[in-house]
């Protein structure tokens, strides 16, 4: 069998040998070495190594089973033999995550860009709009209106040096003496103009509530209505009736159901 050891290289024909006894004779030492230089495990007698090693000749490295290779191998090894040449890799090449994350980066760093960029052109309109907002929050009604018509017509009467004093004056007076716009018949508030038509609904100011107790008045409002019971004119009705105004008849606002009443507690009495 053809076999050459020398302390730098390591030639090792499996075609020459026929058996594994014949492959056994060449020693422990030089089947472990070559073993090893294939990543397939070295430990055991001799025999267990000629076997191994024998496994090489029929079938080749890459189908062996993985119970014969080494645990820092499989199928190929790090060192430099004639069995498994070394193949010189490129640089590697950055991972799919890694260029995910760098084109997340510089799609954020485009986008901020953009907004930097409107911002700056947006920035006399944000600070046109910031103003008018707290203009408009120390006007009255009449000037944001007189505001709202300066910006529809085009002209301000801010371009007169000269303003009529007593033009301005007959106006105030004549929108004081113009007849109030309220066709739902919405009660007025302290400052004698309609409350809001929200409020009214809710309060409950659009039904009505007829006491016949008090002479048919009729009482806007639920609250209204309840209130009336502890009122003078309410009692004052009671009395006519000869019943007396305790809380067993609040609620009642009718003369014969008021009489009922008061006839059921007599008799409980």
């Amino acid at each position: 069998p053809a076999l050459t050891n020398t302390d730098t290289d390591t030639n090792f024909d499996l075609a020459g040998y026929t058996t594994v006894e014949e492959l056994l004779a060449v020693g422990g030492d030089v089947l472990k070495r070559e073993l090893t230089s294939l990543g397939l495990k070295a430990g055991g007698t001799p025999l267990d190594r000629a076997k191994r090693l024998w496994l090489v000749k029929s079938t080749p490295l890459a189908e062996l089973p993985r119970k014969y290779f080494a645990k820092t191998s499989r199928g190929s090894n790090n060192q430099h033999t004639h069995h498994k040449p070394n193949v010189q890799h490129g640089p590697s090449q950055p991972s799919q995550t890694g260029n995910i994350r760098g084109e997340s980066r510089m799609d954020m760093a485009q986008q901020e860009c953009i907004v930097v960029a409107l911002l700056d052109q947006l920035a006399p309109v944000l600070d046109d709009t910031l103003k008018r907002s707290e203009r408009r929050m120390t006007q009255t009604h009449s000037e944001r209106e007189q505001e709202l018509a300066e910006d529809i017509s085009g002209i301000s009467n801010t371009d007169d040096p000269n303003p009529d004093d007593g033009s301005a004056n007959s106006d105030d007076s004549d929108e004081e003496d113009a007849p109030i716009y309220n066709p739902k018949g919405v009660p007025l508030g302290w400052d004698g103009k309609p409350i809001p038509y929200w409020l009214f609904k809710l309060h409950g100011l659009n039904h009505f509530f007829e006491c016949e107790i008090c002479g048919n008045e009729r009482y806007r409002g639920r609250r209204n209505y309840e209130k009336h019971f502890t009122e003078s004119k309410h009692a004052y009705g009671m009395r006519c009736l000869g019943i007396p105004n305790t809380k067993h008849f609040h609620g009642v606002d009718r003369i014969e159901d008021a009489m009922n009443l008061w006839k059921k507690l007599q008799m409980g009495l």
